[in-house]
């Protein structure tokens, strides 16, 4: 059985971190796979498991489950793809217990949630005995299950881009093969309008490449445009150029991203 560590506060939790190199933190617990000899409990932390505004951002707290991105009005309002990544978890233990932070601590930018904080410009506050530090997706993922996290760091705090009155955003995916061979492809689409005109366009997905990737030119393409069908079918077609390692996934790449900017549309 491994070690269990439960501590009250979150300097204690970094204390823990610091001494024992190898510990395994856990909130829910639902993305170990292999018991560690050492578990540091974050369940006895208080005042983790927040949601707030703060100026242009939203900020998660460590402890926040995808349950409850679910229920919160805020995120209903302010972050769209995120909400909808989360209510696309079947597995209701995964949902009610799994966090935002072990989501993205795993480092599998496959995870539902990645590309849909990616594609909000998000960071992670990363803190240890030795000080804080901020680290945007781009540089925290570092490959497959690889991340900018090290032994002694903790993700206190997820931030990204709340989405103003003139964005509209969604998110949509594909599920693990069923010899788990492949991995979900994800697509978060942000977009800007000014009047029916698309002013800016973020469209983030996962599963083509070690990392989650933009599709620039699909970007570029919808910039000045209404969402006419013609539009739509160019800038999936231009999404397939993203792809880096899964040329396989090339029709799916071009479905969700239609489906995706269909549903920004008519939604």
């Amino acid at each position: 059985m491994p070690q269990l560590f439960q501590p009250q506060t979150l300097e204690q939790a970094l204390q823990l971190l610091a001494q024992h190199p190898k510990a395994r933190l856990v909130s829910g617990g639902t993305d170990i796979h292999e018991a560690p000899e050492t578990l540091v409990s974050l369940s006895q932390i208080p005042g983790l498991d927040y949601i707030r505004e703060e100026g242009d951002y939203i900020r998660l707290g460590a402890r926040v489950t995808h349950a409850q991105v679910i229920a919160s009005d805020l995120l209903n309002r302010l972050a769209r793809p995120l909400v909808r990544a989360c209510s696309l978890i079947n597995d209701v233990t995964v949902r009610e217990r799994g966090t935002i932070a072990g989501n993205i601590a795993s480092g599998r930018s496959t995870n539902l949630t990645v590309a849909a904080l990616w594609a909000m410009g998000a960071e992670v506050k990363l803190k240890s005995v030795r000080g804080e530090r901020i680290v945007t997706f781009n540089d925290f993922f570092q490959g497959i299950r690889k991340t900018a996290q090290e032994p002694d760091e903790m993700i206190v705090e997820i931030a990204f881009s709340k989405m103003s009155p003139k964005d509209k955003g969604t998110f949509v995916c594909t599920g693990w093969s069923e010899d788990e061979a492949a991995a979900n492809v994800t697509c978060a689409i942000v977009l800007e309008f000014e009047d029916d005109e698309v002013s800016n366009a973020w469209i983030n997905l996962g599963g083509i490449a070690p990392k989650v990737v933009n599709a620039i030119e699909a970007e570029q393409a919808l910039v000045g445009q209404w969402l006419s069908d013609a539009v739509i079918h160019e800038a999936a077609d231009l999404a397939v150029n993203a792809i880096v390692t899964r040329p396989d996934a090339t029709e799916t790449v071009r479905e969700l991203v239609t489906r995706a900017l269909r549903e920004i549309r008519d939604g």
